[in-house]
């Protein structure tokens, strides 16, 4: 009998994690709402309508939806016998915006393609899809990193080559959390000390390198150190920035009362939409949204060190740091203690490709979650019936 109620208990628990799947869609809410009100000055300022920008992402929500309920149930290890061909799809959709006509270019970078509806970002599908490689060889290559650490030449150089299209597109923001991501995902494969040395060294020169070559970039880490420095050109985001997060207090104006969306906050409906959302809730807002990303990193994070399988650990242990950081990253950058990137705020910023990319990363972290839930059902099932025979000893 108690066997039969652990069986029944098993099918019960292979759902996931609700605390993980609640916050994923606490913060999808969320961001349509900020979205809404920190674009509508700005929709009004370009000749369009209040709502423009959150309507074209609502209408992304259903495709993202689907993403996030596709990825949540795929049997994890029928997509990795097709690891190759999807590793290679991701790069060669890397390539398509350099294809005349088909590519779109926009304030000097060339990073989306034009579908006739609306444009995509290969960058933004190319850094899930990265991370699912990397877990996946170096996974089948665990036996032999210590001993022979030249068999991580191969999938760095993959991961690397898509950095580098992503850097060709004029997107150096983007192809850094890639290799941040990256490194990551190899110190969670165990990766040893001598190739961290070497990845630090040609990753720093190469920075150094792209930022001293592009007069665009090193005003932007002037700008970083000295706001003042070009008050109306690079330094115009971070003081815009942190002027309408001063001015949201403690408890905020209120949302839709922000006055500085308009026109002081620049990118408000992409990259400082974090800004607008400071001005109108408040510290009380900003803690409240962080304490969110936080939680849902922790669960996230116990959910990959509780997978008894090496894929699956590294494979969540890479994806929630590649979207954690993300996140950091751009309230980072509205506060001013980052250099301006670019990167948006998952859930939170105007761009499709942007939510598509989240809710498939958040997808494949609530499909671990079932698996860890249904294994641990299963080994209490197991157990119930191995007392239930008389196998396990009485105290």
């Amino acid at each position: 009998m108690r066997a039969g109620f652990a069986v029944e208990r098993m099918r019960s628990e292979g759902s996931g994690d609700p605390a993980m799947l609640a916050t994923v869609v606490l913060l999808a809410g969320t961001g349509i709402a900020a979205l809404w009100s920190a674009s509508s000055g700005y929709a009004v300022s370009i000749g369009k309508g209040a709502g423009y920008f959150a309507i074209r992402q609502l209408l992304f929500l259903a495709p993202a939806a689907l993403v996030f309920w596709a990825c949540a149930i795929v049997d994890l290890d029928r997509l990795r016998s097709k690891a190759g061909a999807i590793t290679l799809i991701g790069l060669a959709g890397l390539l398509l915006p350099f294809i005349p006509l088909l590519g779109e270019s926009r304030n000097g970078a060339s990073r989306w393609i034009d579908l006739g509806i609306t444009t995509l970002q290969p960058s933004e599908l190319w850094k899930p899809v990265m991370i699912f490689y990397l877990a996946h060889v170096l996974d089948r290559k665990r036996e032999r990193i210590l001993e022979s650490p030249g068999v991580l030449i191969p999938p760095f150089l993959l991961a690397a080559t898509g950095c580098i299209l992503v850097f060709a597109q004029n997107d150096f923001s983007t192809a850094a959390l890639s290799i941040i991501a990256a490194a990551f995902v190899f110190w969670a494969a165990s990766a040893p000390l001598s190739f961290f040395l070497g990845l630090g060294a040609a990753a720093a020169s190469l920075s150094a390198l792209s930022i001293l070559t592009s007069d665009f970039r090193l005003r932007r880490i002037l700008a970083y150190m000295f706001p003042a420095y070009e008050p109306h050109g690079q330094g115009y985001q971070v003081l815009g920035s942190l002027r309408a997060i001063r001015s949201g207090g403690i408890l905020g104006k209120g949302m839709g009362l922000g006055t500085l969306k308009a026109g002081a906050i620049p990118e408000v409906q992409s990259d400082f939409v974090f800004a607008a959302w400071a001005e109108e809730t408040g510290l009380v807002g900003v803690l409240a949204i962080m304490a969110a990303w936080c939680f849902l990193a922790w669960r996230a994070f116990k959910v990959a060190l509780a997978e008894e399988d090496r894929f699956r650990s590294t494979l969540g242990l890479g994806l929630t740091f590649l979207l954690v950081l993300e996140a950091f990253v751009n309230m980072g950058v509205a506060a001013g203690a980052v250099p301006a990137t670019g990167l948006a705020l998952p859930f939170f910023s105007a761009g499709g490709s942007s939510l598509l990319s989240s809710a498939a990363i958040c997808g494949v972290l609530y499909n671990l979650s079932r698996g860890v839930a249904r294994g641990a059902a299963e080994s209490r099932a197991g157990y119930a019936g191995r007392e239930a025979a008389g196998e396990v000893g009485r105290v």
